[in-house]
């Protein structure tokens, strides 16, 4: 039997969004955040989750980063889904179980919570700020498209927990 512990808030100075800010002084608390971000991100504790979600992408990509990589025509993961999906894995709480990660056939990179029958929950990360998603919870479903613009929609996030509640 798993059984998960998770925060359900999404706020936190680690997730702190990127402001639309263009002035000098919003480019300067940004770069700040950044760093504090990184420093935090180095560390045992906040650090270790991300970096293990990072070295999956990273190998993944790696994996996936010719034309058929699969035998069957799929594209290569693309560079702006790649770095859209480092920013996905930056916006999650690190209270959340690892996902596991793999890419789709068209390039885009997907995330997943599997808990077994009729509990799971996908994302797919584009280069176009747009996640894709669908769930199976019980006999429930969900799926859509969602703007990924600062943070993570709530919607996203809540569908994550449905698959440990």
């Amino acid at each position: 039997m798993r059984s998960a512990c998770i925060s359900v808030g999404n706020e936190s100075f680690v997730n702190y969004p990127i402001t639309g800010g263009i002035s000098e002084d919003a480019n300067t608390v940004q770069k700040r955040i950044s760093e504090i971000k990184e420093y935090f991100f180095q560390s045992e504790t906040v650090g270790k989750w991300r970096r293990e979600i990072l070295r999956n992408l990273e190998e993944i990509k790696e994996e996936c980063s010719v034309e058929n990589w699969d035998g069957y025509g799929a594209s290569p993961v693309r560079k702006d889904s790649y770095n859209e999906a480092v920013r996905f894995i930056e916006a999650l709480p690190d209270s959340l179980p690892i996902p596991e990660v793999d890419v789709d056939p068209d390039g885009e990179i997907a995330f997943e919570w599997d808990m077994g029958r009729r509990k799971v929950f996908s994302v797919s990360v584009g280069s176009n700020n747009e996640l894709a998603y669908a769930g199976l919870f019980g006999s429930n479903k969900s799926h859509g498209t969602e703007y990924f613009g600062n943070k993570l929609p709530k919607v996203i996030l809540d569908n994550i927990l449905r698959v440990f509640l």
